[in-house]
């Protein structure tokens, strides 16, 4: 059977209550009594819980992080940093997985993190829609995008997407090139996908290049999409220039081109 407090107090010849205030690190108590309590609970297998803790004390440890299930290494960096600021602050995390274009999904993540009474939500790389940032505002649990730009009344940490769009595009073109696609993310419904190509759109029009729908690719920022990419412009779409959205997308380029023949940079540039 599961462990409990009671159990504790027998052995160590103390209240339970006295047990409980040891364990949470509440009340006076020596230092001795401590560890022997300590000692008992870790010999006996006693866990701590947490949810009948927070809840008693109207508090939470825990946060909620919810990621996209993409085929990108941005996200493990992410993960890894906030794992260990969670470490240092001495905070419990529960990760999730989501897909960005799922609502009813995310809707059901987010619940689920409510019930377990996280007291904050980070979402990497997703964009939350505002029904569910009001579900969390109703909720009083404070949320943030990270790595991604949201038009939603959410706080966000991100780069500057249209600038990514349109430095980029500035680049090749200040190097001569006139033929340049855009490929790999969903330019007309991803938020940062719309930020990127408003700034590509802004380049080519300042250097008077008439802008080609053709040579705009969609993708969801994956290597997939890249090979994805790479066939369409060998087959249906003259270029001499590329921008992935994201590494993995330029990194899915240049082995479908190198599949298909094609060399690179001799024929085409691909830059991200």
């Amino acid at each position: 059977m599961k462990a409990k407090i009671a159990d504790i107090a027998k052995i160590a010849g103390l209240s339970a209550a006295s047990v409980s205030r040891i364990l949470n690190g509440r009340g006076r108590y020596s230092e001795a009594t401590a560890k022997r309590v300590r000692r008992i609970a870790a010999d006996i297998g006693y866990y701590k819980n947490r949810s009948a803790s927070d809840l008693a004390r109207q508090t939470s440890n825990t946060f909620g992080v919810v990621y996209t299930d993409l085929e990108t290494h941005f996200n493990e960096s992410l993960l890894k940093g906030i794992m260990a600021q969670a470490t240092a602050d001495q905070l419990d995390v529960i990760i999730m997985i989501g897909k960005r274009e799922d609502e009813q999904s995310l809707t059901k993540i987010v619940r689920d993190m409510i019930e377990r009474r996280v007291f904050g939500l980070l979402f990497l790389s997703i964009q939350p829609s505002q029904a569910i940032i009001d579900i969390l505002r109703k909720a009083n649990i404070q949320a943030q995008v990270v790595g991604s730009a949201t038009e939603n009344e959410i706080a966000y940490v991100s780069s500057d997407d249209f600038q990514i769009g349109y430095q980029a595009t500035r680049f090749l073109i200040e190097k001569g090139y006139r033929t340049i696609g855009l490929a790999g993310m969903n330019v007309t419904e991803d938020y940062v996908g719309l930020q990127r190509h408003q700034g590509y759109q802004q380049a080519l029009q300042e250097a008077k290049i008439p802008y080609d729908a053709g040579l705009v690719y969609p993708g969801n920022f994956s290597y997939q999409a890249g090979l994805d990419a790479a066939t369409y412009y060998h087959e249906h779409q003259q270029v001499d220039a590329i921008i992935g959205a994201s590494d993995e997308v330029s990194l899915g380029l240049l082995n479908g081109f190198h599949d298909l023949k094609v060399p690179v940079p001799a024929e085409i540039v691909d830059e991200h």
